[in-house]
């Protein structure tokens, strides 16, 4: 079933855009006489995320024993980001230590820790060492890594945000003001002008991002000065796809470079300038505008145009954008 998700992180908007398939759809590679497999596995100890808001709950509850106001989470503070980023380390060393005590000198490739929206990880094994890992009692669930394919979006004037949300907001000048649109899909083109930097419709520039910590991949298609004060930040994730042998860097491009197109397009439809020219063949078709035309983009590309994604891939996006 398509759909497109919108999670809110507080000042981080996440925007995914795919398609589950099922397993039949686009298979494990493997060998006839190998039924080695990439596997999610997920352990019942809690996440980063879960365990401070659980921290945090506690001492909410604490705080008002004696009065008659309804616990809340706070809004995340940075000292929690901060802190997470320090046991990172410490969970990824727990996992290694757990397939290795479990798979004794047995061969396995890991190819993610995920550490912030689940506790867990992504594993080439074969279906027995699979069942070995599902019957300790640390895992909570194992599942088959499994197929993804791009899906579309809508547009702001489907929407009605013209007449709508950017008025009470104060104007698309200032329509996703401060908010960072995380995207994952399949790239983004740094060219198009609807992530320059120079915004003809604001009379000032974009400001610093605040709580930003991701990088910009430096690649020979996807050069140094590709991302600027609109586009913060580029990674790209296919371990699951390289290790089932169906990557190929040539023609799918190792960097967070849109080789299909999709990913450019939905990036545009989030937080695209507004008032950008569409012209093809010599023949305009008006003006487009993203939907917060003034947020800041950074890209996780997971998806790619030959043979589409897989789980474990997007999952580790999502890791990595939330530390970030």
């Amino acid at each position: 079933m398509g759909r497109v998700m919108f999670v809110n992180f507080g000042f981080l908007l996440l925007v995914i855009s795919f398609v589950f398939l099922s397993n039949n759809t686009l298979g494990q590679q493997q060998d006839d006489d190998d039924d080695s497999a990439v596997y999610i596995v997920t352990l019942k100890q809690p996440s980063i995320v879960h365990h401070f808001e659980e921290q945090e709950l506690k001492q909410i509850r604490h705080k008002h024993k004696k009065s008659k106001l309804k616990p809340t989470l706070q809004p995340r503070n940075n000292s929690r980001k901060h802190h997470g980023k320090s046991v990172r380390p410490s969970i990824s060393q727990n996992h290694d230590s757990f397939l290795k005590k479990t798979l004794k000198g047995e061969k396995y490739i890991k190819l993610y820790s995920y550490h912030y929206l689940i506790n867990g990880f992504a594993v080439f094994v074969s279906s027995q060492q699979a069942e070995k890992l599902s019957m300790r009692r640390e895992v909570s669930n194992i599942v088959l890594d499994f197929s993804v394919r791009t899906a579309t979006t809508y547009t702001p004037q489907f929407m009605g945000l013209p007449e709508g949300a950017w008025i009470k907001e104060g104007g698309f000048e200032v329509a996703g003001e401060g908010i960072i649109i995380g995207l994952i899909d399949t790239g983004i083109d740094p060219n198009h002008p609807s992530f320059s930097e120079n915004d003809i419709n604001s009379h000032h520039s974009y400001p610093t991002p605040k709580h930003f910590s991701g990088v910009c991949e430096v690649t020979p298609d996807f050069p140094s000065g590709s991302c600027n004060k609109k586009l913060i930040g580029a990674r790209h994730f296919a371990q699951s796809a390289i290790t089932r042998g169906v990557f190929n860097s040539s023609e799918d491009y190792a960097s967070p470079f849109d080789r299909d197109g999709h990913g450019t397009h939905t990036a545009s439809i989030a937080a695209g300038n507004h008032g950008v020219p569409v012209i093809v063949s010599n023949h305009n078709f008006g003006n487009a505008s993203g939907i917060a035309p003034r947020a800041f983009i950074s890209v996780y590309k997971a998806l790619y145009k030959s043979f589409g994604g897989f789980a474990a891939d997007v999952v580790a996006a999502i890791d990595q954008l939330k530390m970030e």
